[in-house]
């Protein structure tokens, strides 16, 4: 059923064919809805709308000079947020009311989504990681201008998988003023910021830039795995998340209700670089507690945007190309988008060398695994060279045949082993006394010749 209203005075209009003061509207409500705006724009004077949504955030007169200082501020930055407001006027209603409305374009004539009902299983990594990257972006947008959205969660978060784009609905319910609560209605269970709630519900302070960087972590890990942060509790109340966060490390799973969930989920953290889990810990373990520890929005586009694409081996070298059998070659590497790496099964470091043992002709695999996908690559041949071994004498040791434990009846067979080495001494005699010395004889003289004059063949010796 539609409803109209009519135009009373116009506060920010940046576009073709809005309506200006006295044109009437028309509009009727759309099941599913975004938030505020829960209304589509039909006709303006009777002519066919362009796409827009109408949206009435909050009635009373806070309403208008927050909107209209915070799209001076949006005035700033153009282009920042394509789904924030274009226009805003107050209307006056069928029953005689008026209030503040707000027209922004429709995310679904773009082809948009909200998180919730995107669906992402079976998308590959890299989809998962671009879509990651906008909605850090988007949400950087929003530290850039001051404002805080309160509101961020499957429902505000609008994602088109097409050119991988995110979009923020309802900015224009952002504040920028510190002790103004945001017009949001709030974020759903499971996105808004602990300190935000209790046992007993919703707090009613304001809230901060901290809160917009929970809603942010857990929309990544979302986008990223497929799966809550918490999804392993058996609920999401602030006793059992706290409880957990006391006793165990995010992500541990001791506590896990649903073990099948939880493989998944073990399996889809162990894709994703040291990097981005470190900011996963700083936000659901030590961000449970201290929101000063949560990564800010430029943190979180600038470390998912280093890990935008395909693996890459820039250099892969071996020292040498040929080896004595059983020698070490030493392989060096450097990749790119890849946080970790199998160097023939074996894991290492993205840039680093390793020792690799040849023993026959062969070359060196090394995989590089980044979560954006696989890539391989090999070394050149590695050839192997084999010196016979020299032969020498057998020498052949008596050997013995040792039963061992064997027992009669049994098959073992024996063991040789070498013959037992034994030495005895000679067992000393009793009153045995050494010898006396021998006495000293002298020898004879030596009989002396007497000396001859020498022959020689000229003179010879007288007779």
């Amino acid at each position: 059923m539609s409803a109209r209203a009519r135009v009373r005075a116009v506060h920010t209009s940046s576009g073709r064919n809005l309506p200006g003061p006295g044109a009437l509207l028309g509009f009727r409500f759309r099941p599913g809805g975004l938030g505020t705006y829960q209304h589509v724009l039909e006709t303006v004077d009777g002519q066919v709308a362009p796409p827009l949504i109408i949206g009435f955030p909050v009635r009373g007169g806070r309403a208008g000079e927050h909107l209209r200082t915070l799209h001076r501020a949006l005035a700033n930055h153009p282009g920042l947020f394509p789904a924030a407001a274009l226009w805003h006027g107050i209307v006056d209603l069928g029953d005689g009311s008026s209030c503040h409305a707000l027209l922004a374009p429709d995310p679904a004539a773009d082809g948009y989504l909200t998180l919730h009902e995107t669906l992402l299983d079976g998308e590959p990594a890299r989809t998962r990681f671009e879509l990651a990257y906008s909605l850090a972006g988007a949400v950087r947008d929003l530290e850039t201008v001051g404002a805080v959205h309160g509101g961020l969660d499957s429902a505000t978060l609008l994602v088109r998988m097409a050119g991988r784009q995110v979009r923020i609905a309802e900015v224009e319910s952002a504040t920028l003023v510190r002790e103004d609560a945001p017009l949001a209605v709030g974020a759903a269970t499971g996105y808004l910021a602990p300190e935000l709630y209790d046992d007993l519900g919703e707090h009613a302070e304001p809230a901060t830039g901290a809160a917009d960087r929970w809603s942010l972590a857990v929309a990544a890990h979302v986008l990223l795995t497929g799966f809550h942060p918490y999804h392993f509790l058996p609920d999401l109340s602030p006793a059992t998340i706290a409880a957990y966060v006391a006793s165990q490390t995010w992500p541990r799973h001791q506590r896990a209700a649903l073990p099948g969930l939880t493989f998944e989920h073990a399996s889809a953290m162990q894709t994703l670089p040291d990097a981005v889990l470190n900011l996963f810990v700083r936000s659901f373990q030590d961000g449970w507690q201290d929101p000063g520890a949560r990564p800010s929005a430029t943190e979180w586009h600038t470390t998912l945007g280093a890990w935008i694409g395909d693996p890459v081996i820039d250099e892969l070298l071996a020292d040498r190309d040929c080896v004595l059998a059983g020698e070490s070659v030493t392989v060096s590497w450097r990749t790119r988008f890849a946080h970790r790496v199998l160097v023939d099964g074996v894991a290492a470091d993205p840039v680093g060398s390793i020792e690799v043992s040849v023993d026959r002709p062969r070359r060196v695999v090394v995989r590089a695994i980044g979560p954006c996908g696989t890539v391989e690559a090999v070394t050149s041949r590695i050839e192997v060279v084999r010196i016979p071994p020299l032969r020498l004498a057998r020498i052949r040791v008596p050997l013995v045949l040792d039963p061992g434990n064997a027992q009669d009846g049994d098959d073992q067979l024996l063991t040789p082993v070498p013959p037992p080495m034994r030495f005895t001494a000679p067992p000393a005699m009793p009153n045995r006394q050494p010898p006396p010395p021998r006495p000293v004889v002298p020898s004879p003289p030596r009989p002396s010749a007497p000396a001859f004059p020498r022959m020689t063949r000229t003179r010879k010796a007288p007779p």
